[in-house]
């Protein structure tokens, strides 16, 4: 089910832009964490935008890369020339995308973590003006885990899309506009969020609704309740997916 030299071919191969995307990303929180002329902007702009947009443009690029493309290319061809079964390339690829954006997190919250402990950020400072003390370690790690699933649910669909489409132009154009129209409706609500009438509502059209930081800061437990809708679809979408790509038939 697991072949270790694809999975290993695969990480070499996308090794450029997951270090890139790990590196923004790692780099804006400790800074939007660290600097006080940017820390009552910690959770509008990183964890309200950075967080779905850099990851999501990584599991656009990658997605299509793990199937479509290869199919597209030929090189599919190749793999499954191989005493490789269809099944285990999907599996393989399938764990590839979400132990990637796992260990992404993982960095950049391990990061935000030391970032925090040397340079506290009140609540108040964030924007909470109700609520007193400082933003613990427990709450960056259940924000980031929150924010974890939502992308992993924004794979999921994007795998959906590679595992269905034999040709890059249809997957990237399905993947690209889902991660768009996501991306868009989470920024609107950002400004929603800033005092724009109406626009706070712009993110129950996406996967983004899901996400919830503010429960998080406020001690109540709805984000948890809320990650069983994006792990259903990350289960649902990359099931379909690998389904669908194990039967239909491959121009090899």
């Amino acid at each position: 089910m697991f072949s270790f030299p694809l999975f290993k071919q695969t990480v070499k191969s996308n090794s450029v832009i997951w270090g890139a995307m790990t590196l923004v990303m790692t780099v804006l929180c400790v800074q939007f964490a660290a600097l006080e002329m940017t820390q009552s902007m910690l959770f509008v702009i990183f964890y309200g935008m950075m967080t779905t947009i850099l990851p999501g443009i990584y599991v656009l690029v990658t997605a299509n890369k793990l199937l479509s493309s290869q199919v597209d290319r030929g090189s599919m061809a190749y793999v499954l020339s191989t005493p490789t079964r269809r099944s285990t390339v999907v599996f393989t690829q399938m764990i590839y995308l979400t132990g990637s954006l796992v260990v992404m997190f993982a960095i950049q919250t391990v990061a935000h973590l030391i970032a925090n402990n040397v340079t506290p950020v009140t609540l108040a400072k964030l924007g909470y003006t109700q609520l007193a003390g400082n933003l613990t370690s427990t709450m960056i790690l259940q924000v980031n885990i929150s924010a974890l699933m939502v992308c992993i649910a924004m794979a999921g669909v994007c795998f959906l899309f590679s595992g269905i489409f034999s040709t890059s132009k249809y997957s990237i154009g399905f993947s690209g506009t889902f991660i768009g129209v996501t991306v868009l409706a989470n920024m609107l609500a950002m400004f929603g969020n800033l005092g724009v009438d109406g626009l706070d509502n712009f993110k129950y059209l996406t996967i983004c609704s899901f996400y919830d930081s503010t429960s998080v800061l406020c001690g109540v437990n709805d984000w948890i309740f809320k990650m069983i809708f994006p792990i259903g679809i990350a289960v649902v979408t990359y099931v379909i997916g690998s389904a669908w790509f194990c039967k239909k038939d491959l121009p090899l």
